[in-house]
Order: structure tokens, then C-alpha cells, then sequence
């Protein structure tokens, strides 16, 4: 199938499709398959998440060991590892894009 486009049109695509880290051809796809297309995010938020789950991880490691030995306040430890996954929700909320 062949699709013409102005000259400002397909600017416009370009464009578009270049912001959303895609390609014209994938751009379109999702479009036409109804997807949201998202701003590709910055090279430092798929570093920023994996640091986030990270730290998730290891209050999750604390809040075992202080249960099995009693040691630390463990309501404390829980409610950090709930603001971290709630964080971690909402940077790869923002960021993630719709598959194929």
C-alpha cells in the first residue's frame, strides 16, 4: 500500500515519529491500531527505573531479615517499600509505551 503525504505532512510525521523513538512506518502502525504514542523517554529514565527497583529490592531484602530477627520496625520498612513501587509505577507509567 502506498500512502502520499505533503511535503509539511510528512514533516510533520517525521517528526512526530522521531520524538516517539519510532520509525514513520511503526508510528503510523500504532496510530492506526488506536495505541497511545509517547514521548520517548530520556536515555537516564531506564537507568532511573532500574536504580528505583533496585532500592525496592533491597528494602524488601531489610524488611525480611527484620521480620525473621525482629531488629527494626518493620511498619517502617513497609511503608518505604510501598512509596518506592508506588515511584516505580509512576516513572514507568510515564515512560512506557504501548507494544507492537
Amino acid at each position: 500500500m502506498k500512502v502520499r503525504f505533503t511535503k509539511d505532512e510528512l514533516d510533520t510525521l517525521t517528526k512526530k515519529a522521531r520524538k516517539a523513538g519510532l520509525s514513520r512506518e511503526g508510528y503510523c502502525r500504532r496510530i492506526l491500531n488506536e495505541s497511545v504514542v509517547k514521548a520517548a523517554p530520556a536515555a537516564d529514565v531506564p537507568l532511573l527505573i532500574r536504580e528505583v527497583r533496585r532500592v525496592g529490592s533491597n528494602i524488601n531484602q531489610l524488611l525480611l531479615i527484620s521480620r525473621t530477627n525482629g531488629w527494626l520496625n518493620s511498619k517502617e520498612l513497609e511503608k518505604a517499600l510501598e512509596s518506592n513501587r508506588t515511584v516505580e509505577k509512576l516513572i514507568v507509567g510515564t515512560y512506557a509505551t504501548d507494544p507492537d
